[in-house]
């Protein structure tokens, strides 16, 4: 929305093509690849399981 915003705020103010979306940079990222050897990755695993526990009990037990 805010892009859309900026484009037609430009358009309006004759900066911008009306017809073509102005180019936006692409956001800087990064990849981290889950770790189970890590004990962080592990404590956030746990902790996921005891609130998804919490919130649908059963839900997730493996079926016979």
């Amino acid at each position: 929305a805010a892009r859309q915003a900026a484009w037609a705020l430009g358009a309006a103010q004759g900066t911008l093509s009306p017809h073509e979306p102005p180019r936006w940079p692409a956001a800087a990222s990064q990849v981290f690849e889950p770790g189970d050897d890590l004990a962080v990755g592990q404590a956030v695993r746990q902790q996921y399981v005891a609130v998804r526990e919490q919130t649908h009990p059963g839900a997730f037990e493996a079926q016979p």
